[in-house]
């Protein structure tokens, strides 16, 4: 039993073993494009999701970029010479990337509400309803939830493709405890 335990200890700290456990929860349009892109907020693959934002906007298949309004301090900017918001960093980023700031948007979301992902998907269609066509940017563990929340938010004429920052085993979310993904994803289908 104790060799057991071992085994399965040191496999699972295998980002390629990590990413195997990961696939089931992962869906990936490598081919989306649309209107916009939505970037999942939050959590340590938030960079990763902005490079992904940046590239399908420099490739021509979305033409705006829509972030969430998160407004929490993301510490003191010494060239501005003042506290930045998160919403703030993000833009920079996405402009230090080549995406124009006319091209970058912002939604507000309900941040009391604790299935933040359907909170995400009800307040991009509360701000951007007319749109027929969708692309959800998030990390590997994240994005059946995200397509579970968006397309049950949005009418069915309306295309979401979701488009994963990373492969399950190279993303920043690789070694964070994916069982909590599996429960959140049971939840959301229940509830959402």
């Amino acid at each position: 039993m104790l060799c057991l335990t071992l085994a399965c200890f040191f496999a699972a700290s295998s980002a390629t073993v990590r990413g195997w456990l990961i696939t089931p929860l992962y869906v990936h349009d490598q081919q989306a494009e649309g209107e916009v892109a939505y970037v999942m907020a939050d959590g340590p693959a938030m960079w990763e999701r902005l490079r992904a934002a940046a590239d399908l906007y420099h490739l021509r298949r979305v033409n705006q970029v829509v972030l969430l309004n998160e407004q929490q301090s993301a510490g003191f900017n010494f060239v501005r010479h003042r506290s930045d918001s998160r919403l703030q960093r993000e833009i920079d980023f996405l402009e230090l990337l080549g995406v124009p700031a006319a091209d970058i948007q912002s939604i507000d979301a309900d941040g009391d509400d604790w299935l933040s992902s359907r909170s995400e998907a009800m307040g991009v269609f509360q701000e951007l309803p007319e749109v027929k066509r969708l692309v959800v940017v998030t990390s590997p563990p994240h994005t059946r939830r995200s397509r579970l929340c968006f397309t049950r938010t949005y009418p069915p004429e309306t295309q979401v493709s979701i488009y994963s920052a990373a492969l399950p085993a190279e993303s920043a979310e690789t070694h964070l405890p994916i069982w909590i993904e599996y429960v959140k994803l049971a939840i959301y289908w229940l509830v959402v």
